[in-house]
């Protein structure tokens, strides 16, 4: 790694250490993959059962688990994946930037991605886009290796395992995988038998852990397919939601808007410009590796928002562009002239600020809560305030082992339950119910919660449930009742 390398690592370092401390696992899958990992801890049995994993690939929480056993605070442990994820990410990019633009634009493009505010994110949460961009990377810089060096069957077979590791992590590339081949076979250049040898073998070792994650779910549930059902059902029924809250213009109008400020959240404005109009203007001169590297990054956003424009069944989240937006910064970076390196770091750092900020500040200036739709495009993800007092108050008041049942309010349930120190056991809206019985009482009586909190909103338990004590401890508009 050249010195603008190591510096663009030593600053990645710096503002993830920073974030790390204050972020909390909110949005997307961090809340969830927590869960999941804290419950294998806890439970190991349930690590033999591939529906413990959800509709999420198996690898992320596995290699959550060690850092959950070793330090039971879920809420600080669940995320060390990510930061040591985030930060290792930069050797294979670096390699990887270097291959597809060289040496100068290699560093510009580390110089971006640390200051990414999508990339602190998902490096300080336990999302999974993390580990997730560091196998892809790796595994499509060694597959661009591999072209280049005119067919090393090894090498080959080296970027087909990254790439069957990173397939577990998320599916996405099960997307992207036959699209990145298709390329490579067509645009790369050299001997055909050659690619295609090469690219059988990496194809081959690829599919090794999706097909096993597929046979594992057949025999042990039935359904090889078990969880993209839920995922597609999961993406249509917000989809259906958003539709019907603001019609099918304004909607697929809404659907463009999230695409491009995700991508500026995972590039910055000055670098998605520059990639932009590198790709508008330059497809032609681009060489092999830049073509591919085109086609795989931006192929899967593409067939998301044909589902989400066309057919209205797919909504789009900020993170999505995280691994595309990345993979892009080298043709970003190749754009900027010797002369204005400077101004290009200069820019993109206030450019990552001011959207940081400026996100931060829409999300909760004049709102009860925080407006997720902003917040996470943005560095940092906290709980709200309320989220907060409730968690410190459960925290002071539990006995061990007491029992809490949350009001499910998103994934903030999960969120407080790790900050009060609530393991995954005690949890009754996490491992027993998410519905409470006709009233308090029954509730309590039925599932042997100690603790009861309910959030003051229409639908909500304060008003739902009859025999609600007027009594109950107010903190924010949460309500806490104690037995």
């Amino acid at each position: 790694m050249g010195r603008g390398t190591l510096a663009a690592l030593a600053l990645a370092f710096v503002l993830r250490a920073a974030v790390f401390p204050i972020a909390d696992n909110k949005h997307g899958d961090a809340p969830m993959r927590a869960l999941i990992a804290e419950r294998m801890v806890l439970e190991p049995g349930s690590a033999a059962q591939p529906r413990t994993y959800c509709q999420f690939g198996p690898l992320h929480t596995t290699l959550m688990r060690p850092f959950i056993a070793a330090d039971p605070v879920a809420s600080r442990s669940s995320r060390l994946l990510s930061l040591l994820a985030g930060l290792l990410v930069f050797v294979p990019f670096a390699a990887f930037a270097r291959r597809v633009a060289g040496e100068r634009a290699a560093a510009l493009a580390c110089f971006a991605l640390a200051v990414s505010p999508l990339h602190i994110q998902a490096s300080t949460t336990a999302a999974s886009e993390a580990l997730y961009l560091l196998l892809w990377v790796a595994a499509l810089e060694r597959l661009l290796a591999a072209l280049a060096a005119g067919g090393r069957l090894w090498t080959f077979a080296l970027a087909g395992l990254l790439a069957s590791l990173a397939a577990v992590t998320r599916y996405d590339a099960w997307l992207a995988l036959p699209i990145m081949v298709l390329a490579a076979l067509l645009l790369s250049p050299g001997p055909l038998r050659a690619r295609v040898r090469g690219l059988a073998l990496f194809s081959l070792c690829a599919a090794v852990l999706p097909a096993a994650w597929l046979v594992w779910g057949a025999r042990a549930g039935g359904d090889a397919l078990f969880f993209a059902h839920y995922i597609m059902t999961d993406h249509a029924d917000l989809a259906a939601d958003v539709a019907g809250r603001f019609g099918p213009v304004l909607g697929r109008a809404r659907q463009l808007g999230i695409w491009v400020l995700a991508f500026v959240a995972a590039m910055t404005l000055p670098a998605t410009v520059l990639a932009a109009g590198a790709i508008a203007r330059g497809w032609r001169t681009l060489a092999a590796p830049g073509r591919i590297v085109v086609i795989a990054a931006l192929a899967p956003p593409a067939l998301y928002l044909a589902r989400g424009l066309l057919l209205q069944s797919f909504e789009p989240l900020a993170r999505f562009a995280l691994v595309p937006g990345t993979l892009l910064l080298p043709l970003a970076a190749a754009v900027v002239p010797p002369p204005r390196v400077r101004a290009f770091q200069v820019t993109t750092v206030a450019a990552a600020v001011a959207f940081s900020v400026a996100v931060w500040l829409v999300a909760t200036v004049g709102r009860d809560r925080i407006w997720a739709g902003a917040e996470s495009l943005g560095a940092v993800t906290r709980l709200d305030g309320e989220d907060r007092q409730l968690a410190a108050t459960l925290r002071a008041r539990r006995a061990p082992h007491a029992p809490v049942m949350l009001e499910p309010l998103a994934f903030a349930d999960i969120g407080i339950a790790h900050a009060a120190g609530v393991p995954w056991t005690e949890s009754i809206s996490l491992i027993v119910t998410r519905t409470p019985r006709a009233t308090v009482a029954e509730t309590m009586a039925t599932t042997g919660a100690r603790f009861v909190a309910g959030y003051d909103h229409p639908g909500g338990w304060p008003r739902t449930l009859p025999d609600w004590p007027a009594t109950a401890l107010h903190i924010g508009r949460w309500r806490l009742v104690e037995r």
